[in-house]
């Protein structure tokens, strides 16, 4: 790889680490990633880091020597980034991220959540009942998270038609480089982030209350952004997230249980939620029946 790197970007490395199939190194004390992608939209990506990069501390795209973005290695697709920033994974950071105002990305926009998610869950549905066998931890909690994922579609579909901010998002937020990495960057409504912050922060075995207590007090969202809110936090994508893993044998079948033993606890955090946001046009009956 180091070859690679000095033919293709003129980059003379000394050392360099490989985790997974990433690599990481420095050169003249800047630190640099090159890794997989397959992303499609990679070009529109690229002119967002453009723009990005003007401004704010995101990582930049390198490109190669004959000034493409993606590399060609060993038939795979690779990309160069420069790390220019220690950033920590906080709530203040992410609300700063969702500040920025951009525009013309429709590409990257990921905001219609009720064919996202009904074409998820149609999926996995039809997948269990092929596999299912194989999988009894699976099958045993899968018309739980399935109950909940609907109930966030119906929330979501009360809402179909109406305008919405969009904001600078990402695909999933689960330690501090995902913040400024451009290959997670989406178009998405504003409050995805906080609440996958949320989420991976709870099963993560933090106490989110007083964080999620500032956040409702601090930031009053509109009426519809609440209930995008308490759909995203019903919308089980934690769940989901490891499923895939363990479908596609990534993990084991047991890392699932890290959620499913956090049911009660959870469904405690989505009544607080619920009960925040409630009005005369809210009412989930299961969600009042939890103590």
């Amino acid at each position: 790889m180091k070859n690679a790197l000095n033919y293709y970007y003129n980059l003379h490395i000394e050392n360099i680490h490989q985790k997974d199939r990433n690599y990481y190194f420095k050169v003249n004390n800047l630190q640099y990633m090159l890794l997989e992608c397959g992303i499609e939209e990679i070009n529109d990506i690229y002119n967002l880091n453009i723009y990005l990069t003007k401004n704010y501390s995101f990582y930049k795209i390198i490109l190669n020597k004959e000034n493409k973005i993606l590399t060609a290695i060993n038939e795979m697709n690779y990309i160069l980034l420069e790390i220019n920033n220690n950033k920590e994974l906080n709530i203040n950071e992410i609300i700063k991220i969702n500040n920025i105002s951009i525009v013309n990305f429709n590409k990257l926009r990921r905001d219609n959540w009720y064919t996202l998610w009904t074409n998820k869950i149609d999926y996995f549905e039809y997948q269990i009942n092929q596999i299912g066998k194989k999988y009894p931890i699976i099958r045993e909690s899968f018309n739980y998270y399935i109950g909940l994922a609907e109930t966030a579609i119906s929330l979501v579909k009360t809402l179909s038609g109406k305008e919405i901010y969009l904001s600078l998002s990402h695909k999933r937020i689960t330690n501090p480089f995902d913040l400024y990495n451009p290959l997670n960057l989406i178009i998405d409504i504003r409050v995805r982030d906080i609440c996958e912050y949320f989420k991976f922060c709870f099963f993560d075995n933090k106490n989110i209350f007083k964080e999620l207590e500032l956040f409702l007090n601090y930031n009053k969202l509109s009426y519809d952004e609440s209930i995008y809110f308490l759909a995203r936090m019903l919308f089980p994508t934690y769940y989901f997230d490891l499923y895939e893993k363990i479908v596609a044998n990534e993990i084991k079948e047991g890392e699932i249980k890290k959620v499913i033993s956090k049911v009660d606890k959870y469904e405690k955090l989505l009544k607080y939620i619920y009960l925040n946001f409630k009005n005369n046009n809210l009412y989930i009956e299961w969600l009042e029946k939890i103590n």
